[in-house]
C-alpha cells in the first residue's frame, strides 16, 4: 500500500505544499487532483455506489462524496437510511472517505442564504452521519460544500459562517478549473473533468490534469445505469489510472478539505482565545492569569477576557456590525461585545437594559451542540473549545487541531502552572508565525462571517429600532383634535371646490397659479382616493351620509367600464368634466387602489349591492394569469406583479373573491428572521419605495405582517437619517408642480448607502442623476400625515406638525414640500393627497376614541 498522508493539524498541513514560483522554476510539481463522485441522492443504486467507492478505498485514494441531504420532499436524510448507513461505515473505518453536503441552487442565493442554506444542509448530513461525524473531527470534515454551476453566479462569502471554505461549482461539461478567492477565505473552484465509468475501457490513464490543479468529477447518476460487473471492471481501471499517474508524480490525489492548503489560496484559519478571569481568592491562578494575558498583549495576540462567557450550557452576546462615524470624519466599531440573555431561544427574542445598537446575536455552544453558522434566528453560533486542566499546550493544540475556525477558552487553572503555561506561550508563539493562522479578537470573527451587504445592515438597523416602533393607543388632547379636525377642513376644500356638479368627480390635480390648469382626466387610482375621501369625511362630520349618498350616486356610472376585445374592465383613464368618458385601456394597480375603496364604501354605506353587481360586472378574472394581476395596453395583457402595489392590490381583489398572487408573501414555513430577510429580498428586486401603498393598507384593509414590517424598515431608515443629518425624510409618490411633474420617491434597499431613489412614470434616465434628487427630494404632504396616524413616535409628530405649518393652501393641501428649499407647491395640490389625509385624519380620530 503506498504513502497517503492525511493531516492532523493545519500546521502540519501547510508545510506540505512548496511555494508556487521556487520550486516550479527547478522541477515540475505534479498536479494537485481531487477525485468528487456527484449526484448521491436516495434514487442512487447503493451497490453501484459501494462498487465505486470501494475501488478507491482499496488503493488509498481519497474521495469526496457529494451527497444531497434531503429527499425529493425537502426532508433531511435520517441516520437509519441506507445510504447514511454506508456512508457511515466508511467514516468510521476512517477511509479517507469526504462527505460534501450539495446545494443545488447555492450560487443563487443572496449571502444570508447561502449561510442559512450551508448551515442546515451541514446540520442535515452531521445528523444523517451521526456516527461517522463522531469518529472524526466535523469542524475539519465539512468545510466544502458543492452546488449546480450557474450563469452570473453570486458572491459565494455566506458559507463561511457554517465553517465552509471550499465551494464547488460541479460543471455541466470539463473545463479547466479555474478559482476564486473571496476576502473571507471562501475558495469558489469552476471546472474540472467529467468522466464517465461507461467509457472506461482497457488499460486506460485517468483524465489528464486541468491547469494547476484538476477535480475529476464522476456521476452516481450515470455509472448507476451500469451493470455491476462492468463498472466494478471500469472503476478499478481508473483507480488505477489514477495511481499510476501519481507514482509517475504527475498528479498528487488530494482530500477535497485540502483545497485550501495551497499557498495561491493565502489560506488562513481563524482563532479567537478568550482568558476566563479567576476568582480573587485563589492566588496563584490569580498571578497566572496576570502573566499569561501580559504575555498575549505583548506577543500581540488579540483576545478578549474575563469570565462573562462560561457560565451556562449557552453563552450569547451581542456584536454591533455597523461602524460609528466621528465628528472628524474618523470611524470606529462600537465598544467590544457585551452579554445578553436570550428569553425564547428558538426566537433569539432578547432580554437586555441596554440598547441594542444594529448587529448580531453570537450564542457559544459546547462540543456536542450541533452545527456552527446562522441560524433561523439570525444569530451566529459557534462550537466553544476549553482547555480547561493540565497539560495546556497538548489540550490547545488539540482544540485547534485541523483547518477549522475555532474559539477556544482557556480556564484560570489551566494557565496557573508555570512550566505548562510557558510550554502553551511556546506553542502561541509557533502558532503566531504559521502564515495559515490568524488570530481574532471574537468579535472581529463574527463580523467576518456575518452576512454582509445593504439588506442584512437594512434588517439589522430596523431591528435596533423595533423597540422604539411599538404601536400604542394614541390619546389626543382636546387642543390636538381640533388641531386635526381643521387639517380635514383644509384638505375638504379641495372637494368643495373642484368637484364637477354633473359627473360628481374631481380633477386629479390643480395648478390655481395665474395661468393654471385643472387635469381633468383621473385614473381609477385617484377615483378610489376620492371615494374614500369622501368616507373619511363623513366619519369626521364634516358633510352628512346623504352627501356621500348622493356624491356616489354621480360617480358610480362613470366607472361602469368598457368592454375591449372581449374583457369588460374598469377603465385606465376618465375624463372628470364628461360623463362615461374614458380610454379603453386598463391598470391593475389602479384598480386594486378602487377595489379598495370599494370595499370601504361597502363597509361604511348601503350600497352594498350595487357595488357588488358593479364589481362582478367587470372580468376581473381575465386578467388573472398564473395568479398574477396584469393590466391592459392597447389590448395587450401586461403583468403588474413587478410592483409594490402588487401585494396591496392582490388584497384588494381578494375582498371581492378573486385570487391573485403578490410578491410580498414570502414568509410563510420560514422563521421570523428568515421571512424579513426574504421580504427584503422580494422588495429590493422590485425597487425603491415608500410610503403608499404600504400605508394604505393599514387604513383600509388592517396591515398585513408583510407590510407592517416593510412599513417599520422605511419609517426606521427615515429616523436614522433625521438623526444623523436632521432632515425630515417623508418619501411616497405625488406631484411636484415642474417637470417631470409626477414623482415616485422611496428608500432604495440595495443601494451601499442609504439612498432616497426617484423614479418617473417614463422612467427618464435625467431624473434619476443625484444632482436631481439633491434639488428635488420633498416631503409628501399626505405620507406625513399617514405616518402620523399610523406610528406614533415623536418624528412622526414632527413630520406632520412641519407639513401642517407650511403646506396648507385655500384649495387643500400642497402636494409637496421641497426639502432642499423648504418650499411647497404652493399653488398645486392634487386629489390623492387630499382624499389619503382626508383618511389618515378620520382613522387617527377613530383610533384616539
Amino acid at each position: 500500500m503506498r504513502r497517503r498522508l492525511f493531516l492532523k493539524s493545519a500546521a502540519a498541513g501547510l508545510a506540505v505544499f512548496p511555494r508556487i514560483g521556487f520550486s516550479s522554476a527547478f522541477r515540475k510539481l505534479p498536479v494537485p487532483t481531487f477525485p468528487v463522485v456527484t449526484a448521491i441522492n436516495e434514487e442512487v443504486s447503493i451497490p453501484h455506489l459501494i462498487t465505486v467507492i470501494d475501488a478507491f478505498v482499496e488503493r488509498n485514494i481519497p474521495l469526496a462524496c457529494v451527497v444531497n441531504p434531503y429527499d425529493e420532499q425537502g426532508r433531511a436524510h435520517t441516520a437509519k437510511s441506507k445510504l447514511a448507513q454506508v456512508l457511515n461505515a466508511y467514516m468510521i473505518g476512517s477511509s479517507g472517505l469526504d462527505v460534501v453536503p450539495y446545494v443545488p441552487e447555492l450560487q443563487s442565493l443572496s449571502e444570508y442564504f447561502q449561510g442559512r442554506a450551508a448551515h442546515d444542509a451541514v446540520s442535515a448530513l452531521q445528523s444523517m452521519l451521526r456516527s461517522g461525524v463522531a469518529v472524526r473531527n466535523s469542524a475539519s470534515v465539512l468545510q466544502a460544500i458543492a452546488c449546480a454551476e450557474r450563469e452570473n453566479p453570486a458572491n459565494p462569502r455566506g458559507v463561511r459562517s457554517a465553517g465552509i471554505l471550499n465551494l464547488l461549482s460541479v460543471p455541466v461539461q470539463s473545463a479547466p478549473v479555474r478559482s476564486e478567492t473571496w476576502d473571507n477565505g471562501v475558495v469558489r473552484l469552476y471546472g474540472g473533468t467529467l468522466v464517465s465509468l461507461k467509457d472506461i475501457e482497457g488499460n486506460v490513464q485517468a483524465a489528464g490534469p486541468s491547469g494547476s490543479q484538476n477535480i475529476v468529477y464522476i456521476s452516481a447518476k450515470d455509472f448507476s445505469g451500469i451493470g455491476l460487473k462492468q463498472l466494478k471492471a471500469a472503476a478499478v481501471r481508473f483507480a488505477d489510472g489514477l495511481s499510476q499517474q501519481e507514482l509517475d508524480g504527475d498528479v498528487s490525489l488530494l482530500p477535497v478539505i485540502d483545497i485550501q492548503l495551497r499557498d495561491t489560496y493565502g489560506f488562513k484559519r481563524m482563532v479567537c482565545l478568550h482568558v476566563l478571569k479567576p476568582q480573587e481568592s485563589n492566588p496563584d491562578q490569580l498571578s497566572g492569569y496576570s502573566e499569561f494575558t501580559k504575555f498575549l498583549q505583548t506577543a500581540g495576540i488579540p483576545h478578549s477576557r474575563e469570565g462573562q462567557f462560561l457560565s451556562k450550557a449557552y453563552s450569547d452576546f451581542w456584536v454591533s456590525t455597523e461602524l460609528k462615524h466621528g465628528k472628524a470624519g474618523a470611524s470606529a466599531w462600537p465598544s467590544s461585545m457585551h452579554s445578553v440573555d436570550i428569553a425564547t431561544r428558538s426566537e433569539a427574542k432578547v432580554r437586555t437594559v441596554r440598547p441594542l445598537e444594529p448587529g448580531i446575536g453570537v450564542t457559544l455552544f459546547a462540543e456536542e451542540g450541533g452545527p456552527q453558522g446562522l441560524e433561523g434566528t439570525g444569530f451566529l453560533k459557534f462550537r466553544r473549545r476549553v482547555v480547561s486542566g493540565g497539560g495546556a499546550a497538548e489540550a490547545f493544540r488539540s482544540a485547534t487541531a485541523g483547518t477549522g475556525d475555532v474559539v477556544v477558552f482557556i480556564q484560570p487553572k489551566a494557565i496557573a502552572f508555570p512550566p505548562e503555561r510557558r510550554a502553551l506561550e511556546s506553542l502561541l508563539k509557533e502558532m503566531l508565525r504559521n502564515q495559515g493562522t490568524k488570530f481574532l479578537l471574537l468579535e472581529e470573527f463574527a463580523r467576518t462571517v456575518a452576512p454582509a451587504g445593504p439588506l442584512p445592515t437594512r434588517l439589522r438597523k430596523t431591528a435596533a429600532a423595533a423597540p422604539e416602533l411599538i404601536k400604542t393607543r394614541q390619546v389626543l388632547s382636546d387642543a390636538g383634535r381640533q388641531e386635526l379636525l381643521e387639517d380635514a377642513r383644509v384638505a375638504w376644500q379641495y372637494f368643495e371646490k373642484f368637484t364637477d356638479p354633473r359627473t360628481g368627480l374631481c380633477p386629479a390635480t390643480v395648478d390655481f397659479a395665474p395661468g393654471g390648469r385643472q387635469h381633468k382626466a383621473v385614473t381609477m387610482w385617484d377615483v378610489g382616493s376620492h371615494i374614500n375621501g369622501l368616507v373619511a369625511a363623513e366619519e369626521i362630520g364634516l358633510v352628512t351620509q346623504k352627501n356621500v349618498e348622493a356624491a356616489i350616486r354621480k360617480i358610480l356610472p362613470n366607472i361602469a367600464g368598457r368592454t375591449f376585445m372581449g374583457r369588460h374592465l374598469p377603465q385606465g383613464w376618465i375624463r372628470t368634466d364628461r360623463r362615461k368618458w374614458g380610454n379603453r385601456d386598463f391598470d391593475g394597480s389602479d384598480a386594486g387602489r378602487l377595489l379598495a375603496a370599494l370595499d370601504n364604501l361597502r363597509r361604511h354605506s348601503n350600497f352594498g349591492d350595487r357595488l357588488a353587481e358593479l364589481v362582478f360586472s367587470w372580468d376581473l378574472q381575465k386578467v388573472i394569469i398564473e395568479g398574477e394581476i396584469h393590466s391592459v395596453t392597447n389590448g395587450e395583457l401586461k403583468t403588474s406583479y413587478v410592483s409594490h402595489s402588487a401585494h396591496y392590490s392582490a388584497l384588494a381583489f381578494r375582498r371581492w373573491g378573486v385570487s391573485a398572487k403578490s410578491p410580498y408573501e414570502v414568509l410563510t414555513n420560514r422563521s421570523a428572521t428568515d421571512g424579513q430577510m426574504a421580504l427584503l429580498e422580494a422588495a429590493a428586486r422590485i425597487g425603491p419605495f415608500g410610503a403608499e401603498p404600504l400605508l394604505l393598507e393599514a387604513m383600509e384593509m388592517g396591515m398585513s405582517k408583510e407590510s407592517a414590517y416593510l412599513a417599520d424598515v422605511l419609517f426606521a431608515a427615515q429616523l436614522e437619517d433625521f438623526r444623523e443629518t436632521g432632515r425630515l425624510i417623508c418619501v411616497s409618490e405625488g406631484p411636484i408642480d415642474k417637470s417631470p411633474w409626477f414623482l415616485y420617491q422611496g428608500l432604495q434597499l440595495d443601494a451601499q448607502e442609504r439612498t432616497w431613489a426617484f423614479d418617473t412614470v417614463g422612467q427618464e434616465p435625467e431624473y434619476r442623476t443625484p444632482e436631481f434628487r439633491e434639488e428635488n427630494l420633498v416631503i409628501s404632504s399626505k405620507a406625513a400625515f399617514l405616518w402620523s396616524a399610523y406610528q406614533p413616535h415623536e418624528y412622526s409628530e414632527k413630520l406632520l406638525n412641519f407639513t401642517r405649518r407650511v403646506a396648507k393652501t385655500n384649495n387643500g393641501f400642497a402636494s409637496s414640500i421641497f426639502l432642499k428649499t423648504g418650499r411647497p407647491t404652493e399653488a398645486y395640490t392634487d386629489l390623492n393627497t387630499n382624499g389619503v389625509i382626508l383618511q389618515a385624519i378620520a382613522h387617527r380620530l377613530a383610533r384616539s376614541d
